[in-house]
């Protein structure tokens, strides 16, 4: 079980850095910087992570064009104060870190810039008018009411309930009912729904593909890199949102927070039925969490 933990870490980490590099080349080319290749190797010298700044803050920030460790380090230290005198949350990162190529460190580092000025900033007037911090129980919110009559979704995380591509389908169909036919998306198979929402929303919205449809009809997609692009739905789109929507996520029951391990045996159950993610039972759901060591009493009480 630890080895199948690993090696699945391992493939978030990919599906991140592929996902991450798409989010900053979309910025680069937003302000005329060149793209960058390999995100573990290219932002180990500061400067381009100070390009990315100078476009999200509006700021001209000074570069050492050096090619030694001491100017690498500079600019990143730099990088690392200009994120600090942002409020963007840093933990347990360090100049050396970056300029040393640590993969889960830069992974991290990126994602902070991501949550402050793609996920935070996009949500902070909704955040503001309902009194509320947590940005991911929003978007919850959001692509629930969004969703709600759509009898095929019943999106209950940001992991699994978007494997078989139906949420997104159904988010851009609510907004643009003419656009597509729901019927028709919902025949397709997950890789092709997927296809099919990100080629929508390129071509009718102009949102980059960050996603591609192999990394996400997966057993367990990866949640920053699901966020990442729901967000960018959200931010085109109306997003009223009530005190009730946030009620309802609240009350949502525990038994919907999937682990990894019981992610792997919810997906493979989905597949052998033929069947969306919403449409498992409660006794299959019992039979997975009991299958993977839970406590049955404790397992049937909460489920009841």
């Amino acid at each position: 079980m630890a080895t199948q933990s690993v090696k699945l870490r391992d493939e978030h980490d990919a599906v991140q850095k592929k996902t991450f590099t798409k989010w900053l080349n979309a910025q680069f080319s937003k302000t005329g910087k060149a793209p960058i290749q390999d995100m573990f190797s290219d932002l180990r010298d500061g400067r381009k992570l100070l390009d990315l700044l100078e476009g999200l803050t509006g700021n001209t920030l000074t570069k050492e064009r050096g090619s030694t460790r001491v100017h690498s380090l500079n600019n990143v230290n730099r990088v690392l104060q200009v994120l600090h005198q942002s409020s963007v949350d840093l933990v347990n990162i360090g100049g050396t870190d970056i300029v040393d190529g640590n993969h889960k460190l830069t992974l991290g580092l990126i994602w902070s810039v991501i949550l402050h000025w793609q996920v935070k900033d996009v949500m902070k007037d909704v955040m503001s008018s309902l009194q509320q911090t947590n940005s991911e129980k929003i978007l919850l919110s959001w692509v629930r009411n969004c969703t709600r009559n759509y009898n095929n979704v019943n999106v209950l995380n940001f992991t699994t309930s978007w494997a078989d591509g139906l949420a997104f389908n159904a988010i851009l169909h609510h907004f643009r009912p003419h656009g597509f036919s729901w019927e028709e998306a919902v025949r397709l198979t997950p890789v092709e729904r997927l296809d099919h929402a990100f080629t929508f929303a390129k071509d009718q919205l102009n949102i980059e593909r960050l996603l591609d449809p192999e990394d996400v009809a997966v057993q367990l997609p990866d949640k920053k890199s699901i966020i990442m692009y729901v967000t960018s739905l959200f931010a085109v789109f109306p997003n009223d949102i009530t005190i009730d929507d946030i009620r309802e996520v609240e009350t949502l029951p525990r038994r919907y927070k999937v682990e990894h391990e019981d992610g792997h045996a919810v997906s493979a159950l989905v597949t052998q039925k033929n069947m969306c993610f919403s449409e498992l039972t409660v006794s299959d759901w019992c039979s997975i969490m009991c299958r993977n060591g839970h406590n049955p009493k404790l397992v049937r009480l909460q489920w009841s």
